[in-house]
């Protein structure tokens, strides 16, 4: 479900000012971690005056000044950034000096999560909020980055993948690929991609040994939810189809239900939201969105939700835990409908912020997009979790990403903190 904007947008996130959602009025103001927002053109008598570099440098920067939350912009004279942006620059060496020029700009912002988005990864977002289940010519594999040891992590394989047929396990860590050594997430899988058929080398380290594997490229259909194991439901990331998949695969066994969450880093917003309705009762709130104007808006259940129990769900979490994923534990965690249990970590990664991308260029998104941080939010008891996470109930000690979730699961002990 995607909230229109009659006037001029389509969102897919958090800008819940004045919404419309295709699903029923209590959802008018939907939102989702990643937006399609289609944004106007500069006005004619400007256009003609600017290159078109220009006009996109302008577009970006109307469009950040629109969205962005923190209203002071780290202390830029904003209007100035403006001037230099578009009538002091020539972009000589064409649209990669624009793109670059406005990716050094919002970095200048001091916000990690706003930032311009080029236009390959673009696609490749738009897809996963809409839960896009077409086919990418890959290796079939999900790369997360772990910041704390500056490594590139494969936390997910998709069963029967090229990745997973070579050999990949979660919890390697990619050295390199094609020769080239990688130090994001985000470049490993653009080098992973490409023809099917063609072959991509790449080094990875298992422990302490680094080892070598050439990887037939294939068309993989990327699931986003699947059951991993009996009573077990693996949830990659959050989109608009989620809670209906959810619903599908979530086939308790001996009466329990777990729901992996490792190094799920989040999604859709709104998935995150109809995916814990799903297991809550009327009237329980879910989260809190606070938009840059102060202004919050709540989200609750709004009916008991078909999965709701007295018996707890357990959720199994670790430190890539982000986003979409702690909206969603937060509220089963603390309207008492689940049990977190965190995997050789006490809490989750802590985003407590919202982003809009809104795509750039003509058509949307043919110049990339800018994600933009939106709002902010609080849990159903009132926390900010940012830069915190959510604390765990139970700590699985032993548990690394190449162990099932049952098997972690099996293994816990309370998790005592002095709150």
């Amino acid at each position: 479900v995607v909230s229109l904007r009659p006037s001029r947008s389509i969102h897919c996130l958090i800008d819940q000012g004045k919404s419309w959602s295709l699903k029923a009025q209590c959802r008018q103001c939907a939102t989702i971690i990643t937006a399609l927002t289609f944004v106007l053109q500069p006005p004619a008598a400007l256009a003609d005056t600017l290159s078109s570099e220009q006009r996109f440098c302008a577009e970006a920067w109307r469009v950040t000044d629109s969205l962005f939350y923190e209203r002071t912009f780290n202390g830029l004279d904003w209007f100035a950034e403006r001037q230099e942006l578009v009538k002091k620059k020539t972009y000589s060496k064409g649209r990669d000096e624009a793109r670059d020029t406005v990716a050094l700009l919002l970095k200048r912002l001091g916000d990690r999560y706003t930032r311009y988005v080029y236009p390959e990864e673009y696609l490749r977002l738009a897809a996963a909020t809409v839960g896009d289940a077409r086919y990418v010519a890959g290796a079939g594999i999900q790369l997360v980055d772990d910041e704390e040891n500056q490594k590139v992590v494969i936390v997910d394989i998709e069963p029967g993948a090229p990745g997973d047929q070579a050999g990949l396990r979660p919890g390697d860590e990619i050295v390199s690929v094609q020769g080239e050594n990688v130090k994001s997430a985000a470049r490993s899988a653009a080098l992973l991609r490409g023809e099917a058929g063609s072959v991509v080398k790449i080094d990875f380290q298992r422990g302490t040994q680094v080892q070598s594997v050439s990887v037939n490229r294939a068309l993989v259909t990327l699931s986003s939810v699947r059951q991993a194991e009996p009573g077990v439901v693996r949830i990659r990331n959050f989109a608009l189809d989620t809670a209906e998949l959810v619903q599908d695969k979530a086939k308790p066994s001996g009466g329990t239900l777990a729901i992996d969450l490792r190094g799920n880093g989040g999604g859709s917003l709104e998935g995150g939201i109809d995916t814990a309705r799903l297991f809550l009762k009327s009237g329980q709130r879910i989260v809190t969105v606070v938009d840059k104007k102060g202004q919050p808006l709540t989200y609750d259940a709004v009916a008991d939700g078909p999965l709701a129990s007295s018996k707890k769900v357990q959720l199994l979490i670790d430190k890539n835990t982000a986003s979409a994923a702690e909206v969603f534990a937060a509220a089963l965690q603390q309207n008492n409908a689940a049990v977190l249990v965190g995997a050789n970590t006490d809490h989750t990664f802590g985003k407590g912020v919202i982003q809009t991308v809104a795509p750039l260029g003509d058509p949307p998104g043919n110049d990339g997009a800018v994600a933009v941080t939106v709002a902010t939010y609080s849990t159903p008891n009132g926390d900010n979790i940012n830069g915190q996470g959510l604390a765990v109930d139970l700590i699985s000690t032993s548990c690394t990403l190449a162990d099932s979730a049952k098997s972690c699961l099996a293994r816990t002990s309370p998790y005592k903190t002095d709150k």
